[in-house]
């Protein structure tokens, strides 16, 4: 092993968390594909550690000296590829051993921070999951795992070339920033904007049974693909982007569903910046705390330019390493037609990549770490919203309902933007008017 490494603020945190409930899965960052060809596992294995090879966080330990968390480069370790035979498996048992592949818990100090795994159901039928703890990955990065996985074992196996800038550096330039002037000016923002307001979170169906499990569920819902494809014409209308529509109609179900007038959200932000941090593989996001007020006669357009605001004041401290107000409930933006390997989300047909036919295994995780954690699916194929909730304290039926009020604010952002928001109907039209018939029969005298 080599000497001990600092980490970014970021990991420090997961850090924390790891130690506080090592065996959880809510920092697990998951991706799986079908694999519709053969593949040949001798050589997936040189590509795993070809992959290892080319990103030094993947094959690294992680572990304390003298009370604080540092990383060391191991290089020797083994290589984290398991192949498992499971012919008599059906679709769904293949989805759930994938999801029990990318769930199980990672030995930070003793073994690198990932793992591949590979389900063989048949010669060209099979299910690759790369899993990572979040200590050594992020969303945009499980992405360029799985690129580099692919085009290593497209090369027969061959080490890949190294990575542009090292997940050190990042760490150098960040704790650059954290002695720097701005600093301050960043932590007296967040402290001003979380004076005498609230993290926002939904009624609980049932309180808290102790410390935080850790651990969650999942529901998913595809928005109407003529509502989403109105999305960017009524965005640029209102002089906003895309995201910020979605998350001032967010903020303002939150508030109907809640009653909170004054509150915040989160937003998990990539913070790949500067140069050289495209293709890096690490923890490169920090979180901005986003607040919402509301008054009688707010309006939908109102809350929706007031989201736009607070994201480009956000961004402007994004970089700066300092804690941000607690919040329980995050929204974030996955464009999906930019993300490394293309065609996997949203189509229709297999996508090709190096020469394998492969599509999307969508599996849930990341789940528990917030009471809701929003993320929003754009591609051009529509919008999905993936709604990741703490069950021990929600049902889902809590969430659903959740949905159906955030679809609603949706629908009134894109047709009526100067609708007051504590006016509008939960219920379109023929749904009311279903409801309100169900009071109209007749009642059987006793």
């Amino acid at each position: 092993m080599t000497a001990a490494l600092p980490l970014s603020a970021g990991q420090e945190t997961m850090w924390f968390v790891h130690r506080l409930a090592p065996g959880s899965a809510a920092y697990n960052v998951v991706l799986g594909v079908r694999v519709h060809c053969p593949l040949d596992p001798r050589t997936l294995r040189r590509a795993v550690a070809a992959l290892a090879g080319r990103h030094e966080l993947l094959s690294s330990v992680y572990e304390e000296e003298d009370g604080q968390p540092v990383r060391r480069h191991a290089p020797g370790l083994p290589v984290p590829f398991e192949v498992r035979e499971v012919s008599d498996s059906t679709d769904e048992e293949l989805t759930a051993l994938a999801r029990e592949a990318g769930a199980r818990p990672f030995p930070l100090s003793d073994a690198w921070p990932f793992r591949v795994v590979l389900l063989r159901r048949g010669p060209a039928d099979a299910a690759l999951v790369v899993a990572a703890h979040h200590i050594a990955s992020d969303a945009t990065s499980q992405w360029l795992m799985l690129r580099d996985l692919l085009d290593a074992y497209a090369s027969g196996g061959a080490p890949l070339p190294p990575a542009t800038v090292p997940y050190h550096r990042y760490v150098d330039q960040e704790r650059a920033l954290a002695g720097s002037p701005a600093r301050a000016r960043a932590e007296r923002y967040w402290a001003g904007l979380g004076r005498g307001t609230t993290a926002a979170t939904l009624t609980p169906d049932r309180p808290a049974g102790g410390p935080a499990a850790l651990r969650g569920a999942t529901f998913t819902h595809a928005v109407d693909p003529a509502l989403a494809a109105r999305l960017p014409d009524a965005a640029a209308r209102a002089g906003v982007t895309p995201f910020a529509l979605l998350l001032g109609a967010f903020q303002a179900a939150v508030h109907r569903s809640t009653g909170l007038d004054d509150f915040l959200i989160g937003c998990p932000a990539s913070s790949r910046i500067g140069k050289g941090t495209a293709d890096m593989v690490g923890y490169l996001v920090n979180s901005l705390a986003l607040r919402a007020r509301f008054a009688v006669d707010t309006t939908v357009g109102d809350t929706v330019s007031e989201a736009h605001r607070s994201l480009l004041a956000g961004l402007g401290h994004l970089r700066h390493p300092v804690p941000v107000p607690r919040f329980a409930m995050a929204v974030t933006l996955l464009a999906t037609d930019r993300l490394p390997v293309p065609g996997l989300v949203g189509g229709t047909e297999p996508a090709t990549y190096g020469g394998l036919r492969l599509t999307l295994l969508d599996l849930p995780h990341m789940e528990g770490q917030f009471d809701f954690n929003v993320e929003l699916r754009s591609s051009a194929h529509g919008l999905t919203v993936v709604l990741r909730y703490a069950d021990e304290l929600f049902d889902r039926e809590t969430v659903e309902r959740f949905t159906s009020v955030y679809t609603r604010m949706i629908e009134t952002a894109l047709d009526e933007p100067t609708a007051v928001v504590s006016r509008i109907p939960l219920a379109a039209g023929d749904q009311l008017a279903e409801l309100l018939s169900l009071g109209e029969g007749q009642y059987d005298e006793w």
